[in-house]
């Protein structure tokens, strides 16, 4: 927790409180229909209801909750039509990446990538649900970190939160196969990353996506 310069705590911010509450629908601890009660997350948070109603805002425009009047706040449904809209979406901003302003790959962008390929490697031995999640969550912001254009990383980053809780819901059924595709995907995002080719890490950024889509389609 932080501190103030006179050691009181200081309180969560609207954007810390959607991020938490963003990252668990993405990860699944709360599940399409869960319903989200201020109450409870202003007594989790310490904080009064208004940073609590403001991420409850930000998650309904980013489409991951559900705000009903005199109801309550739920996490949003898998909708086969939305999920198909919106990995096609993922998939052309994806081809986008290496024309857009971006920034070359470094030393500690390559070893982030190692170091992300080692941890994937052992879920072929650990049924490891939320370290896959992590691992593919901290895959994406890599990916996102070599865009400058702000505008492109907030709907991109909106478009993941979206389609990413499909796929790690699938990817449970397909556990080998999931870890075989992301094991890949790294594989060559270190070998693109490497030769500092921004064009190629969009292009395969866009064919692992249209990848684990299929999977879903199949699925669902």
């Amino acid at each position: 927790m932080n501190f103030l310069s006179d050691g009181e705590p200081k309180k969560a911010s609207a954007s810390y409180i959607h991020d938490q509450l963003r990252d668990r629908i993405c990860s699944l601890e709360y599940r399409p229909g869960h319903m989200l009660r201020e109450n409870e997350v202003s007594a989790e948070f310490n904080v009064s209801r208004t940073p609590v109603r403001e991420a409850f805002q930000r998650l309904s425009i980013g489409g991951l909750v559900e705000i009903r009047n005199g109801i309550g706040t739920f996490v949003t449904q898998f909708e086969p039509d939305r999920i198909d809209a919106v990995f096609q979406l993922r998939s052309e901003m994806a081809s986008l990446i290496g024309r857009m302003n971006t920034r070359s790959a470094t030393q500690d962008d390559i070893r982030t990538l190692e170091t992300l390929l080692e941890r994937a490697q052992r879920l072929n031995e650990n049924f490891d649900v939320r370290e896959h999640w992590r691992i593919n969550h901290e895959l994406h912001f890599v990916v996102s970190s070599f865009v400058r254009n702000p505008v492109f990383i907030e709907i991109w980053n909106n478009l993941y939160f979206q389609a990413a809780r499909t796929w790690y819901d699938v990817s449970t059924e397909i556990w080998g196969d999931a870890v075989r595709l992301l094991c890949a995907e790294i594989t060559e995002l270190l070998t693109a990353a490497g030769e500092n080719d921004r064009e190629a890490i969009g292009s395969i950024r866009r064919n692992y996506i249209k990848y684990y889509h299929a999977r879903i389609v199949n699925k669902i």
